[in-house]
């Protein structure tokens, strides 16, 4: 099997000097080690945005500490909806947050914004501050002054890794001269993501491109025809797999009967990621999932083509979108593509819509529900909805082995809040906040009460679990939240 010193000590399978597939953790091809002495797993990290805030008397669990009783937006399955809407969908459900309990802390009461006259919606003021914990300006050359803390974080852990970070989008952005809301430009109000400066860093809306980026060499060839190489793959609609089935069929005999099925399984996830890309719809058809590139350019896999519209209409079905994003996040992670991903699930005011599982209309709409029971109902299923699927995300992450005989959830942090917390008001206090994973070595299992504590206290202390000392971050993080460890 060849191996690539380009990307330091891991091993990958080589399909030419165009593709190369890293490989998850396997004994026999570990680094050896002095008796006794374990071997050490990188760390990695997750901001994981989910648009248009919550239905917070849901969200929110009852009792604090490790005894806590989880809302029903996150517990058991097999919710019972007499909502007066139509029936949910059995397919459409899954499983609890209960499967991940020890793997998970919930917190509540932390700001994530200055709020004081700030004008009515500002859902791009609650975007822009995600990460940075920073006032958004409304300029129309506006940036974050500094840096998201997934940005932070990738200076500190990123190894050698094919990419530094990973930023994703399960829908089209839009330009960034653009108003998002309320008169922010796109800049600010639809990136989650920063540099130093506080310059927004681009993000991929492609499953096809994520692919790529994770499993593709870096550059091709050089001389005549090398630029080629993707397009004339792509082409013929090969598989990146049918490139290294030879290496593959040399690795196999070597491999421990532990090893043989974990990389079946794991080649199997690749396979099934390029099925489901190349099957995606075209643009406009029912049933279209965003998670697609908003500029013209070749596409990449049969069937996958450029998608502008934000808002397929109400026959779509975000399912598709969602499974890929999250198979992809894994199987970066899984071969070491990278160690820092930041994902939008959704713009803010994003407009997805639901009517697959009885909820129609637009997200953000919905949100506004006045108090309306039909509006409060149809929000209570998109969110215990999404939370299946984040659940499905963490249960996929524990099961994959790492180098140091833990999982991949065990060394991942995975940070998942909104840019508001009640939608219809528009508020950012008492957020939601999810975190999940043990790479900081906080106390999970719990639910912690931060009341008049900020985002950039918590980010604080997960700078800290990644080695990093940081005294402040962002305009109101002054010192590390207490109880996390």
């Amino acid at each position: 099997m060849k191996t690539s010193t380009r990307y330091g000590r891991r091993a990958f399978l080589a399909g030419g000097s165009s593709v190369l597939i890293g490989l998850p953790f396997l004994e026999a091809l570990a680094p050896r080690k002095a008796f006794g002495q374990a071997a050490t797993a990188p760390k990695r990290f997750i901001g994981y945005y989910a648009p248009n805030g919550m239905w917070m008397n849901d969200f929110r669990p009852t009792g604090v500490g490790p005894t806590f009783q989880w809302g029903p937006t996150m517990g058991p399955s097999g919710r019972v909806w007499n909502d007066g809407l139509p029936a949910y969908p059995v397919a459409e459900d899954g499983p609890s947050m209960e499967a991940v309990r020890s793997h998970v802390m919930i917190i509540t009461g932390l700001q994530n914004t200055l709020q004081a006259g700030r004008v009515p919606g500002d859902h791009s003021g609650g975007t822009g501050s995600f990460m940075t914990n920073r006032t958004v300006s409304k300029a129309a050359n506006a940036t974050m002054v500094g840096p998201s803390i997934d940005y932070v974080i990738s200076k500190q852990i990123r190894g050698n890794t094919k990419r530094p970070y990973l930023i994703m989008s399960g829908e089209v952005g839009r330009p960034a001269g653009n108003p998002c809301d309320s008169g922010f430009s796109c800049a600010v109000g639809g990136s989650i993501s920063f540099d130093d400066m506080g310059k927004n860093l681009p993000r991929l809306e492609d499953p096809g491109k994520v692919f790529d980026e994770i499993f593709m060499g870096s550059n091709p060839p050089p001389g005549p025809g090398g630029n080629e190489i993707l397009a004339q793959r792509r082409a013929l609609n090969r598989s990146i797999l049918d490139l290294v089935n030879k290496e593959a069929g040399v690795l196999q005999p070597k491999l421990s009967y532990q090893d043989r099925p974990r990389l079946d399984e794991y080649l199997t996830s690749i396979r099934e990621v390029e099925r489901r890309i190349a099957n995606l719809p075209a643009p406009g058809a029912a049933g279209t999932p965003s998670c697609m590139m908003p500029a013209m350019r070749p596409n990449p896999f049969q069937g996958l083509t450029v998608d502008k519209v934000i808002d397929p209409g109400e026959g779509s079905n975000p399912r598709q979108a969602s499974d890929i994003c999250h198979q992809l996040m894994a199987l970066a992670f899984q071969c070491d593509a990278t160690r820092v991903i930041s994902f939008m699930w959704g713009n803010s005011t994003n407009a997805r819509p639901h009517t697959f599982i009885g909820a129609s209309g637009g997200h953000h709409d919905v949100s506004h529900h006045g108090g309306a029971a039909t509006g409060i109902n149809k929000l209570k299923r998109i969110d215990y909805w999404f939370f299946r699927r984040f659940a499905d995300l963490l249960i996929k992450l524990k099961g994959m082995p790492d180098i140091d005989g833990r999982t991949v959830l065990d060394n991942t942090l995975i940070f998942l809040s909104s840019d508001v917390s009640d939608g219809n008001a528009h508020t950012h206090v008492d957020m939601p906040v999810v975190l999940a994973g043990g790479a900081t070595g906080f106390k999970m299992g719990q639910h912690v009460m931060a009341p008049m504590a900020w985002f950039g206290d918590l980010f604080i202390s997960i700078a800290k679990g990644y080695g990093l000392d940081m005294p402040t971050f962002g305009e109101m993080g002054k010192a590390p939240l207490p109880n996390l460890v």
